[in-house]
């Protein structure tokens, strides 16, 4: 059976320029504000166009994803435009929740007859939702795509990124309002790294310490002879000589990341940042425990935990407590939000008001207690339900299926390789980050939304299985056989024991 894959050194080039671009976009993604402004957006957008050229002229991630989850997929997408589907005024004012825009539609004159409508009820900002959601899918379309090797490179530059992202916070921790590495004058004496919002740092830092310590766990449990994990290429120099160093320069690096990481969460001062990176060091203690010793494994955390909380109080843990006492988690208003955003979702349940409606819509329901403008529910899944809907539900749902009927083919593996402790990392952090959407919008910040769509191409990432090729026949050849030569007759010997007859 021969393969319909195109030989690699015609593939050469568009990987290539697929794993440049994604690696350029995972750089810029947080640099302006997380992404969560619109010439960012846009540029992030552009990118995106440019990705799923990839996915397109080869899609190898109809072969590495299950049925399900490319249902989910297509569903995400068609939403938008079933949404901005135009439809009869008459049958729209009917539709659940639509009743008062249309008794106002009538104050201002437009009668039964005033022709077609679309189901969103603001359709520029379910337009503009449909391109936002450009980016995430195509990093996830891409990374489900790339080799293992290019695969390996893009979390070890997730990883630098979310350590530079925790230094950062750090010092703008340090440093007050008075620092110049404060880019945004929200959260003062907290650390937001490039972002504006501190749970949206915590968010981020939250998804890459399991992946971090999953490269930990890597170095400890895995013979010298199975570390090799870069191949040669341009921007794997500084790669390939840690590669190739002793694996106790490897555990101090990783070690180090993975402090450094945790004390950027612990200093953003995110109640539900700190709560899930805890978490996360327990499940990863759990996870990796059974492959690299569980002795082992509980030095390690126990190790990790200590220098951490070491560190924090060295550097001042007080203000951090403070956001946990009664005072603090009472000092918000996220559940008169969650109540009221629940009243909104039910009276435009089935249909939805419309991808990115939300902001708009929502003042109809806000209570008086609430002063401020809410842009967000501070919760993704009763805002994407609110907007979304059924169809909504039924991609939560889906996407949540498919997540877990992934982790048995893990822990089937009879040995874990580098990608393998990876992938266990992205699953980790994709619960977190799933976690995190219950009292906060982290999937609504762009940068947010595109790392977490690259974990979860690490994390459904199938591998790569050789293409079966048929032997080629080779033609038999025919040998002549040499002429024969004739052979002399041979004179029969005479018997030793006759007797010569001259011998009288």
């Amino acid at each position: 059976m021969k393969s319909n894959d195109p030989p690699v050194r015609k593939r050469d080039g568009l990987d290539y320029f697929a794993f440049f671009l994604l690696a350029a976009t995972l750089l810029f993604a947080p640099l302006i504000k997380g992404g969560n402004r619109p010439l960012p957006l846009l540029t992030l957008e552009l990118a995106a166009v440019l990705l799923l050229a990839y996915p397109l002229m080869r899609p190898v991630f109809l072969r590495r994803l299950p049925v399900g989850f490319l249902v989910g997929l297509a569903l995400l997408i068609l939403l938008p435009m079933i949404q901005l589907l135009p439809m009869p005024f008459t049958i729209w004012q009917t539709l659940p929740g639509r009743e008062l825009y249309a008794k106002a539609l009538a104050a201002f004159g437009v009668s039964g007859d005033a022709g077609m409508r679309p189901l969103s009820l603001i359709p520029r900002a379910t337009e503009a939702a449909w391109l936002a959601l450009l980016p995430p899918l195509a990093v996830f379309l891409v990374a489900v795509s790339l080799s293992e090797t290019a695969l390996r490179k893009l979390v070890y530059l997730f990883i630098g990124i979310a350590s530079i992202q925790a230094i950062l916070a750090l010092v703008q921790f340090g440093g007050g309002a008075a620092t110049t590495f404060r880019l945004s004058l929200s959260d003062i004496g907290t650390g937001v790294g490039t972002y504006v919002n501190r749970n949206h740092l915590a968010g981020l830092l939250a998804m890459a310490l399991p992946v971090a310590l999953g490269l930990l766990a890597s170095r400890i449990g895995r013979p010298e002879e199975d570390m090799r994990y870069f191949s040669r290429g341009l921007l794997s120099r500084l790669a390939d000589a840690l590669s190739h160093s002793s694996r106790l320069n490897q555990i101090l690096i990783f070690g180090a990341v993975c402090i450094a990481i945790l004390l950027g969460v612990i200093f953003s001062r995110s109640r539900s940042g700190i709560s899930l990176a805890m978490l996360g060091i327990l499940l990863s203690a759990i996870f990796y425990g059974h492959r690299i010793g569980g002795q082992r494994s509980t030095n390690l955390v126990a190790l990790f935990s200590v220098i951490g909380l070491a560190l924090a109080l060295e550097v001042g843990l007080a203000p951090v407590l403070e956001r946990f006492s009664v005072e603090g988690t009472l000092e918000d208003a996220r559940w008169d939000i969650f109540v009221s955003s629940v009243t909104g979702l039910g009276s435009f349940f089935p249909f939805g008001s419309g991808l990115g409606t939300y902001p708009d819509i929502y003042r109809r329901f806000q209570p008086d207690s609430i002063a401020q403008f809410v842009n967000h529910a501070h919760n993704d899944y009763i805002e994407y339900v609110f907007e979304g809907g059924l169809i909504a539900v039924a991609v939560i749902l889906l996407f949540l299926v498919m997540y877990v009927r992934a982790w048995p083919r893990l822990f089937h593996l009879p040995q874990w390789g580098t990608l393998s402790f990876m992938q266990v990392g992205a699953g980790i952090g994709l619960l977190l980050m799933a976690l995190h959407g219950m009292t906060d919008y982290n999937w609504h910040i762009p940068a947010n939304a595109i790392y977490f769509a690259l974990l979860a191409g690490v994390f459904f990432h199938r591998g790569e299985k050789p293409p079966l090729v048929e032997p080629e026949t080779k033609p038999e050849v025919t040998i002549p056989l040499a002429p024969q030569v004739p052979v002399p007759p041979q004179v029969p010997a005479v018997p030793s024991s006759a007797k010569n007859p001259f011998d009288d």
